[in-house]
């Protein structure tokens, strides 16, 4: 039976579905006029070479493959130490899926690393740190000029990489904050303590992608938290999908929607979002701060 707290809960994630594809659509629109995208903030021309190249001049497009690809190798290890240490069903908490999106991100901007260091060999262009800088200044994947441009077919794929590396920085701040400040002071027991596993996730997930946001050239303009709160909302969905199935069990006792508390809850872990992403994009500006004070190394 359906009790009243949960109709709240769903209340809770239908708004924030809801405000999130606003977002989208209004960025969308604001940038390519009257059409939309679900990769809003990508309309404009390519900025080629800036998937595989580093804000710093003395950083080789080559050490950044070399970064990305460990990364890679290293958190797919402790995905795989994770689900040998427990099983498949592990993979119902959301720390496995942001570690899986994170995953997929560093796979894919590896990928973009190969490709920069066989295609575009050699030297960086004159100005291409310069054109990186603008477009982290400005938050968006594209400029202005030509942004309008009729038959232009903008890089799709470079987009929806950022779009997996912006949710995936919250995803880590918030999966942090929740394991670290909530589940290990407040929910420890003797049926769940901190062990190595759980300790290497949530702490190799963050320091790869700090390193990865100190070397990198892509934005991290603020309107893609909706992304990352579609996300959350994706796997919350997922979860009740999963117990009208039939799982008995919840990964987080706190979204139980039959809990009394749970519409608290909710609403609490909503609003978690902005601090969270908010860590992030400040981290992502003291960067660009940073870089335009050690013109230098540019």
């Amino acid at each position: 039976m359906v009790q009243w707290q949960s109709f709240l809960c769903f209340g809770v994630v239908a708004a924030s579905v809801a405000a999130s594809l606003a977002a989208i659509v209004r960025e969308s629109r604001r940038a390519a006029g009257s059409s939309w995208t679900w990769l809003a903030g990508c309309d404009g021309p390519p900025h080629e070479g800036a998937p595989w190249s580093s804000c710093w001049a003395p950083v080789h497009p080559a050490w950044l493959l070399a970064f990305r690809a460990t990364a890679v190798v290293a958190l797919a290890a402790v995905l795989v130490w994770d689900l040998r240490t427990y099983d498949a069903s592990i993979m119902m908490y959301y720390t496995e899926w942001t570690l899986l999106l994170e995953i997929v991100y560093f796979a894919v901007a590896t990928l973009f690393s190969a490709y920069g260091c066989l295609m575009h060999s050699g030297d960086r262009a004159a100005g291409e740190t310069e054109s990186d800088i603008v477009r982290l200044l400005s938050g968006d994947c594209a400029d202005e000029p030509g942004a309008g441009d009729v038959g232009y077919e903008p890089q799709r794929l470079e987009c929806f990489m950022q779009i997996i590396y912006q949710v995936s920085a919250g995803a880590v701040v918030l999966t942090d904050v929740v394991f670290w400040c909530l589940i290990i002071p407040f929910m420890s027991s003797a049926h769940f303590s901190l062990n190595a596993v759980m300790g290497c996730m949530h702490s190799f997930n963050l320091a790869f992608l700090l390193a990865e946001t100190a070397l990198n050239t892509l934005a991290f303009p603020w309107f893609r938290i909706a992304y990352f709160i579609l996300w959350t909302c994706l796997y919350v969905i997922v979860q009740w999908i999963a117990h009208a199935c039939g799982l008995t069990w919840w990964p987080y006792p706190f979204l139980s929607p039959a809990l009394s508390w749970a519409p608290v809850w909710y609403l609490a872990l909503a609003l978690l979002h902005f601090p969270c992403y908010l860590v992030y994009w400040l981290i992502a500006r003291a960067k660009v701060a940073l870089l335009l004070s050690h013109e230098r190394w540019l």
